[in-house]
């Protein structure tokens, strides 16, 4: 199976990949071709990744690999109140060490972009373009905080099946607002009902904090095209990023993509 193990005296995980060869392992990629590494959005895994994964115009040009975080899909972690994005970026870190992946381009959906940038910022070398869609604000008011929590302890201490199923519904509004396609929506509350049940609260409490403790802003991101600036907002991080450029040499691209469903 494509694991990669990441272990230490007081941590372990195993992070599950998939890729777009037909082994489903980093061992057929084609080393003439470009690779691209995606992360998927908060509350899912790498399978809502297969619109790319499947597109011909990606797959007949480059290598793809996406990964399961330590607390999504597929993946087993040892749970750890230490978690947290910068974990979350050492997690792709040591995957990139151990499957000797070249510098890649990375795409990266929603929370995760946190994730992409921090890679960037420490392994540059690693790290050809990035590609974010959908950022969240680094910050959010305290009403919402307040929300995600007593929406957290709905869904992980649910008693019934009426209970989860309105849990299921508040957090659909969150993630998809009103009007996503009813067949999406029967989607994300089935792999919800399989992945994230009351019993595996563990993993749905994880990601909460994951979302409820995005960190500090990140300050050395440079970039030669900035595509779609969030002005409008002064805590989001295309303007902080923007903001707080210096006139030091550029990275790389760093393009943000128009706000959308990343489903």
């Amino acid at each position: 199976m494509p694991y990669v193990d990441l272990h230490s005296a007081d941590d372990y995980a195993s992070i599950w990949y998939t890729t777009n060869t037909p082994n489903g392992n980093v061992g057929s990629f084609d080393p003439s071709k470009p690779t691209i590494v995606m992360l998927h959005p908060l509350c899912l895994d790498s399978t809502w990744l297969h619109p790319q994964l499947d597109d011909p115009r990606l797959n007949s040009g480059f290598n793809i690999i996406a990964f399961d975080t330590r607390s999504t899909g597929r993946s087993y972690f040892r749970p750890s109140g230490r978690y947290d994005l910068w974990v979350n970026m050492g997690d792709l870190a040591q995957a990139f060490h151990r499957l000797h992946l070249p510098p890649a381009h990375i795409f990266a959906c929603e929370l995760y972009a946190y994730t992409a940038l921090r890679f960037a910022i420490l392994f540059p070398e690693l790290c050809l373009s990035l590609t974010l869609c959908n950022l969240p604000t680094q910050t959010e008011l305290r009403s919402v905080f307040d929300a995600f929590e007593e929406l957290t302890q709905m869904w992980a201490y649910a008693e019934d099946l009426e209970s989860f199923e309105y849990s299921c519904k508040e957090l659909l509004e969150l993630c998809t607002g009103t009007d996503a396609h009813p067949d999406l929506q029967d989607e994300l509350v089935a792999y919800w009902e399989v992945w994230y049940p009351p019993f595996r609260r563990t993993y749905t409490i994880t990601n909460v904090n994951l979302a409820m403790n995005v960190g500090a802003s990140l300050v050395w991101v440079y970039s030669d095209h900035l595509a779609d600036r969030a002005t409008a907002n002064p805590t989001h991080v295309t303007r902080t990023c923007f903001d707080q450029m210096s006139d030091a040499d550029h990275t790389g691209i760093l393009t943000f993509s128009r706000p959308c469903l990343a489903f």
